[in-house]
């Protein structure tokens, strides 16, 4: 004799409270370190770098061109305005050789974060990254670590080509020392320009103009080619409005004329470069910060 079955029903609220129990539970979430975080961005970017072997070779081939230029432009200038400005041995060579080495090591500070910005967006990922756990700031910071290597590889490149062709310097252990602190102090300063300028990119989608104007006013304006003295007095004011120009006066004494940190010129350089980090670096985050928040809301942090 068969027993019937009975079916009890089943009372499909508490299902949906389970669920729901279930879906709200609070699971935590390993955090991975800062430092491989930053890692994979680097290993990713060289990745993608060392895959365009040709446009390396035309970087390469590009500098090399640039200091020949100049090279062969000292052969028809004089040493004399600038040893008046200070700057004692190397002569015009010297002189321009730091300037367009350093300019186009700072013009990665800039344009690194930028072209992460565009690129991240032409390949659908930024929006994926940015929805992560993984904070906006280390996001930046993972951007641009491996553009700085690369750019740190053909500033040396640059200096050794320089000497090659007969370049002059006068450095001591100190005066090196000091170029470097002054190195990162130029990296950091322009990185805010970069990251500020990133933060008109997530809007714009294209080309900013903060990068344009920045780059072109630096350049005219900073010493980068000729001694700021040269310039009529309001230029020269206008150029000691860019970090640029203390940077490259910094250096230019310390690896012309073996100045260190005992130098008042170079501590009131240092002193204008800590101050306007100081100043930039919480702007250029916030303006970032409304770009990005501001792209989220209207659903474009994706779109290129």
């Amino acid at each position: 004799m068969k027993v019937p079955l009975h079916h009890t029903k089943r009372d499909p609220c508490m299902d949906v409270d389970k669920l729901i129990q279930t879906i709200s539970e609070d699971i935590p979430r390993k955090q991975t370190p800062i430092y491989r975080i930053i890692a994979s961005f680097i290993i990713r970017d060289f990745k993608i770098w060392w895959t365009y072997k040709f446009w390396l070779l035309l970087d390469i081939v590009g500098i090399v061109i640039f200091i020949l230029t100049y090279y062969l432009f000292s052969f028809i200038t004089t040493s004399r305005q600038v040893q008046e400005a200070g700057y004692n041995v190397g002569g015009y060579f010297t002189f321009a050789l730091i300037g367009i080495s350093f300019q186009h090591y700072v013009h990665f500070a800039v344009q690194a974060i930028n072209e992460s910005i565009r690129d991240e967006q032409w390949n659908g990922t930024l929006e994926t990254i940015l929805s992560s756990a993984t904070d906006f700031k280390v996001f930046l910071l993972g951007e641009v670590c491996f553009s700085f290597i690369a750019s740190s590889i053909l500033l040396l490149m640059s200096i050794l080509i320089g000497v090659l062709l007969g370049a002059q310097f006068h450095a001591t252990l100190s005066s090196i020392l000091t170029a470097a602190i002054l190195t990162i102090l130029l990296i950091a300063s322009h990185m805010d320009i970069g990251i500020l300028s990133a933060g008109v990119i997530m809007k714009v989608k294209q080309g900013s103009p903060v990068t344009w104007a920045f780059s072109w006013l630096s350049q005219l304006v900073s010493g980068v080619f000729y001694p700021l003295k040269l310039l009529p007095w309001y230029l020269e004011w206008l150029g000691k409005a860019f970090p640029l120009t203390y940077s490259l006066d910094g250096i230019r004494l310390c690896l012309q004329s073996a100045k260190d940190l005992a130098s008042p010129e170079i501590v009131s350089n240092i002193i204008y470069l800590v101050i306007f980090i100081l100043v930039a670096t919480p702007i250029a985050l916030y303006v970032f910060k409304i770009g990005y928040d501001s792209a989220r809301r209207d659903g474009s942090l994706g779109q290129y």
